[in-house]
């Protein structure tokens, strides 16, 4: 059987609006005080980002231990340590539906529905005079998501009706594992990424559909002795009572096709090859036992439990494919990617707060549209290079605040700089003096 891909059905709608120039005035002076809260948080944004805890340099303080023979050394209680081994567990579980049970420390279930989804993209034309005119095109198109959109919210909602999918996502952790000789919480515990489960009619479990039966029983005719005639009912005294034949047809509950395709389990009402509004399909991933680690946490007794640093407040609790180098370079490339990802977006609120503040300015001009266009342009190239700046300066200002050593010795820097100057400007005044 073929993969079932969506049925690449496409239709639109598409509605025009017009908006008055001075409702747009309106409109844009309004988005002034957001526009200055937009600005304002950014400077939080940047400031919080820069004081970040790298976890790379808690995890680096970890204690190595065995992982074969349980810890002797009582100074290491409740402390941070890292372990290598293998995490395993004897725990079967599945979801109880369509997946057999396996060693599995870790089981998602992924389900998708058929559904209708909406997409929008608009053009805008502005009107001598200052007015818009926006023509928005609404698209509808079938495809499999996580969740079906709330229909009854889209611009055409006739034909579009979506259904709304039975069955959750969901995930399942082992009740027990070990690395080594130490237990772990897989519940808790953070551990390598997942993998896709390759299904197929070994480990899945698809419902059987029951045909519909008939069974033939023979009843006694009571109710048919009860219109004889007396005569008769000598007769039958005599002969027998006749019995009657009755046929009973057991149809059994609605089952849904249940189809094993690819990596897929499709749940359809209808034709499996062809899916219709309302179908599902399921996936799944799993972090499978064995698998080796480098495992941190805190020590407690014969358990590895999570670990929260009393300076930073970091907790650490986690299992990483590779070797200890390797989990630090792991942590120490997560970090990195949120702070220049923060910083990126720390700067964006900046420009769009400075060009939402100054929007005004560009509206007003559009009584003569190329004015307003020009504006826009002007606006956007200054917002963009204070904002610049702006991010800049409070990044390396905040870097020095979040370390006060470096701050103190930038003081001193600063304050031997000024002193020089200062005793530099004393000598030039005695010299003239002396003159």
């Amino acid at each position: 059987m073929p993969p079932i891909e969506p049925n690449n059905v496409v239709n639109s709608v598409t509605t025009t609006t017009k908006t008055g120039y001075f409702s747009r005035i309106g409109n844009s002076i309004k988005g002034i005080f957001f526009g200055f809260l937009i600005f304002i948080i950014s400077f939080v944004v940047l400031y919080t980002n820069e004081g970040r805890v790298d976890k790379s340099d808690v995890a680096s303080t970890a204690v190595e231990i065995s992982a074969t023979s349980l810890n002797t050394d009582a100074n290491l209680e409740n402390k941070l340590v890292h372990l290598n081994g293998d995490l395993v567990t004897d725990n079967k579980i599945s979801d109880g539906i369509y997946l057999q049970e396996n060693n599995y420390l870790a089981l998602t279930r992924k389900v998708e529905v058929y559904a209708w989804v909406e997409e929008s993209s608009s053009k805008t034309k502005t009107n001598v005079g200052g007015s818009q005119t926006t023509d928005t095109t609404y698209t509808y198109k079938k495809d499999w998501v996580s969740d079906a959109p709330d229909s009854s919210k889209f611009q055409s909602t006739t034909g579009h009706e979506n259904i709304m999918k039975t069955l959750d996502n969901n995930t399942w952790y082992a009740s027990n594992a070990k690395v080594g000789v130490y237990e772990v919480e897989p519940a808790k515990l953070t551990m390598p990424g997942s993998t896709g489960i390759a299904l197929t009619k070994e480990n899945t479990i698809l419902p059987v559909v029951i045909a519909p039966t008939t069974t033939a029983k023979t009843v006694p005719q009571n109710d048919l002795m009860k219109s004889l005639s007396a005569s008769d009912a000598d007769l039958n005294a005599e002969f027998g009572t006749p019995a009657k034949v009755v046929e009973e047809t057991v149809v059994p509950e609605k089952v849904k096709n249940v189809v094993l395709n690819g990596n897929y389990i499709y749940v359809t009402e209808k034709n499996v090859s062809a899916p219709t509004i309302g179908d599902m399909r399921v996936s799944y991933s799993a972090v499978t036992s064995p698998i080796s680690v480098t495992l941190f946490g805190r020590l407690t007794g014969s358990k590895i439990t999570p670990m929260t640093d009393a300076k930073t407040g970091v907790v650490l609790y986690r299992a990483f494919s590779g070797t200890f180098e390797d989990a630090l370079g792991t942590l120490h490339g997560e970090y990195k990617t949120l702070l220049w990802i923060l910083r990126l977006v720390g700067f964006l609120m900046m420009w769009i707060g400075l060009g939402m503040v100054l929007a005004p300015l560009s509206v007003l001009l559009d009584v003569l549209p190329i004015f307003g266009t020009i504006s826009r342009s002007v606006v956007g190239l200054i917002t963009f290079v204070v904002a610049l700046v702006l991010s800049i300066v409070t990044i390396i200002v905040s870097m020095f605040l979040h370390n006060p050593l470096v701050l103190i010795l930038v003081i001193i820097a600063v304050g031997v700089y000024v002193f020089k100057l200062v005793k530099k400007a004393k000598q030039k005044t005695q010299e003239v003096k002396s003159v």
